[in-house]
């Protein structure tokens, strides 16, 4: 019996083809046996040894799907363990789920909360009734701020005084203990009866926020964000363990589908007519800084790169839609200390020193809509609510498809903020964020309802429209306790170019 895992990744997909590339990811005491896999592209696969720590060790297999004209279903076996993976059909789109902030920050945040893995036991029975051929996860997949009080060296570290701390040098000692710990993190909280299953189930794309590392990763000042126990001791044992359990990377190795490994972790996909951008928004921030500027000029020509696309669907961590930096810190400082939202401030696209990249990122995804007919949409958590939001330009020259949708869900796991900031939230604020003449940032209601932003747990699925004449995403929100989502449906854009789009569709998906 493993420690950990199976753990599913989609590493790469031909295009328009008929090809996932996948590992598998298992943590044990002892090398494991071999992966067999049924069907048409039946085969095995060895495993290959990862990252060891004690005695035991992490352990990928690669394996390569073929997709048929059909959806169909891959079986995998590791001794005897086996799992069932739903493939779609070649050229479709993915029918996917959204998750993000898998864990606590606090143990206050987990002292109210009964049943910690509801949202999973509901993904599952999702998952039951149609299956998911992808699992997007936006951050925050384990919680690391355990550290303080349960890893001695750091606990001793954090007692100094903030200047002595920051010259303190990185020990042996204090490395040790933070692989050990990160290592063991991953394994407790992948390996709950509620979360593993889908984890081995459901082929999943990763990337990583501020509490895979520690609470707000990037945003401190610089003397803190240097000193040599954040570099030489944090930053390596937390980079360790994001590359080989979320990314399943060995050390130096890119993953296939790398926009730029030189400045990071960040990912871009296309699947069936859908291209999904990974924004790896911790490795190089800092106070004034989100992404560099080579890191942007990587992402920007990956993004001129995309032809015949319907939708390009935006992991940011963070939501770029969300209401003003200054009004919220305002508004929580009437609570000073009692929700964690405070210490994420900084972090915020809405923060003074990180508008000007929210802008250019804007404009060049406003951009899409005109040159290419590609709609954009953002996805997001961190927040701890649901909520909806866009950007619209009415700049002249731009069009009536000049929009981009903000969906946020979080978190699956981790509970809401108090009532009273979710009420500050939807009466207090000025609604509309100009982000430059013309570009209008508003958060909406959920259509149909008074809803706005949803202070309860929640996770979102996007299911492609069957229908295969208009290539549009149907977007539910699950929140917990309540029997039926919330929907929105994201249009694709009239194409003026001859190019015939590939219009993906899912066998047997639902549309709302």
């Amino acid at each position: 019996m493993f420690k950990l895992g199976p753990v599913l990744s989609l590493r790469g997909a031909t295009e328009y083809g008929g090809t996932w590339e996948l590992s598998v990811l298992v943590v044990g005491d002892r090398k494991p046996a071999k992966l067999t896999f049924e069907g048409a592209d039946a085969g095995e696969a060895e495993p290959e040894e990862l990252w060891k720590v004690g005695t035991s060790a992490a352990w990928r297999y690669r394996i390569e799907a073929r997709l048929g004209e059909a959806a169909r279903t891959l079986r995998y076996s590791i001794g005897d363990i086996q799992h069932d993976v739903a493939l779609p059909a070649a050229g479709m789109a993915p029918r996917a789920a959204y998750t993000s902030c898998n864990g606590f920050s606090s143990f206050k945040a987990m002292k109210g909360v009964t049943d910690k893995n509801a949202l999973w036991k509901h993904l599952a029975r999702q998952h039951k009734k149609v299956p998911f051929n992808l699992m997007l996860m936006g951050g925050d997949q384990v919680y690391a701020d355990s550290m303080w009080e349960t890893v001695p060296s750091m606990q001793a570290w954090a007692g100094l005084e903030f200047d002595e701390g920051n010259k303190a040098e990185a020990t042996d000692e204090m490395i040790g203990e933070l692989e050990r710990f990160y290592f063991d993190l991953y394994v407790s909280r992948w390996s709950q009866p509620e979360v593993r299953p889908m984890l081995a189930s459901i082929p999943s794309i990763m990337m990583w926020d501020d509490h895979d590392l520690i609470d707000g990763w990037g945003s401190y000042p610089d003397d803190r964000q240097e000193c040599d126990v954040y570099q030489k001791t944090i930053w390596p044992a937390a980079e360790r363990a994001f590359r080989t359990f979320q990314q399943q990377l060995s050390v130096g190795e890119a993953a296939p589908n790398s926009i730029s490994s030189r400045y990071g972790f960040t990912l871009g996909h296309v699947i069936g007519g859908l291209a999904v951008l990974v924004l790896d928004m911790r490795s190089e921030r800092k106070l004034d800084q989100v992404l560099s500027p080579k890191h942007w000029e990587a992402v920007y020509a990956w993004m001129d790169g995309l032809k015949n696309i319907d939708h390009l669907v935006i992991m940011s961590s963070i939501p770029v839609v969300y209401p003003g930096f200054e009004t919220l810190e305002r508004i929580l400082g009437w609570w000073p200390g009692q929700n964690e939202l405070e210490d994420d401030l900084a972090d915020h696209w809405n923060s003074r020193p990180h508008k000007g990249e929210r802008v250019r990122l804007i404009h060049r995804l406003l951009r899409l809509t005109q040159t290419e007919t590609v709609r954009p949409t953002l996805i997001s958590g961190d927040v701890h609510v649901a909520a909806l939001g866009y950007v619209e330009s009415k700049r002249a020259g731009d069009t009536q498809g000049a929009v981009i949708n903000q969906l946020i869900s979080s978190g699956i796991v981790h509970p809401g903020p108090p009532a009273a900031v979710v009420f500050a939230l939807r009466h207090l604020f000025d609604n509309d964020d100009e982000i430059d003449r013309g570009v209008i940032g508003r958060m909406v209601d959920f259509p149909g309802t008074q809803a706005r932003f949803i202070g309860k747990r929640n996770y979102m699925t996007i299911d492609p429209d069957p229908r295969k004449e208009e290539f549009r995403l149907w977007v539910n929100w699950w929140v917990e306790g309540e029997r039926d989502p919330y929907v929105k449906v994201v249009h694709p854009l009239v194409r003026t170019s001859a190019a015939a789009s590939v219009v993906p569709t899912l066998p047997g998906s639902k549309a709302a």
